[in-house]
């Protein structure tokens, strides 16, 4: 694949109507994940009530992934995240990860302060934490739960691409979606009506730049087409074949 160029395409805005934020307090989610077709994880996501953080409006959403099935035999993984975010920006105050991967743990830490973000991590074994600072600038960045809560309430003719930096862990992304349209979707919970996001995910160096000797991650995103805009489906395309999450549960106040 050829080299990507630096961002050309504008940071990922969305015009906020007043106090809607893309999550609903109390809300909770459940999904499958399946790998060429076999069952390969489970992942839940909690969304919890408005309330106070540093004297800051927020609101704080957890999420868990893990193996299932006979991956767990093979590997046991195990990727838990906590986010604080801020109500009236939408944007993270705070992130705390945990990754295991067989023996290995890997847990990370990253504040954020205006536009820029200072990470502390450790992995096993090691005798102090590794620590870094990345300065957005104009950038908007965000963590996997608060760039899924701004998909939810984006709306844009469809072609529209809008790129989005995204903090997992002490790794940098840059996430290229396109708006792809409507269309009905086959998923767990039946068939639905629903909008489609397709999007392309590098790897950012510090300086916001694409690390282009790694090819780029595509996916698409099915959200259903009514206000909720609840995630229905993913895929991913890997080397192993697709990687499938599909939503089995929703529930919300």
């Amino acid at each position: 694949e050829a080299p990507v160029a630096a961002p050309a395409a504008p940071a990922l805005a969305v015009a906020r109507p007043l106090g809607e934020l893309g999550l609903v307090p109390g809300e909770t989610m459940a999904f499958e994940v399946r790998l060429a077709g076999l069952l390969a994880g489970e992942a839940q996501l909690a969304v919890g009530e408005r309330g106070d953080y540093q004297g800051r409006r927020a609101i704080v959403v957890r999420s868990r992934a893990a193996t299932a099935g006979a991956a767990a035999l093979l590997r046991h993984i195990v990727d838990e995240a906590t986010t604080v975010i801020d109500l009236d920006s939408g944007r993270p105050i705070a992130v705390d990860t945990l990754v295991e991967q067989g023996d290995q743990k890997t847990t990370a830490t990253a504040t954020f302060a205006g536009t820029s973000a200072d990470i502390t991590y450790v992995r096993s074994g090691e005798p102090a934490p590794h620590r870094l600072a990345i300065d957005f600038g104009a950038v908007p960045v965000h963590d996997a739960h608060t760039a899924m809560a701004e998909l939810r309430i984006w709306r844009a003719p469809a072609g529209t691409t809008r790129t989005v930096f995204v903090v997992g862990g002490r790794r940098l992304w840059r996430i290229d979606v396109t708006y792809a349209g409507e269309e009905t979707v086959s998923a767990t919970l039946g068939s639905r009506r629903a909008v489609r996001f397709d999007g392309k995910s590098y790897r950012a160096t510090r300086a916001l730049g694409v690390e282009t000797d790694k090819p780029a991650r595509t996916f698409s995103v099915w959200l259903s087409d009514d206000a909720d805009r609840v995630p229905l489906k993913v895929v991913a395309r890997t080397e192993l074949g697709d990687v499938v999450i599909d939503l089995t549960e929703y529930a919300r106040p």
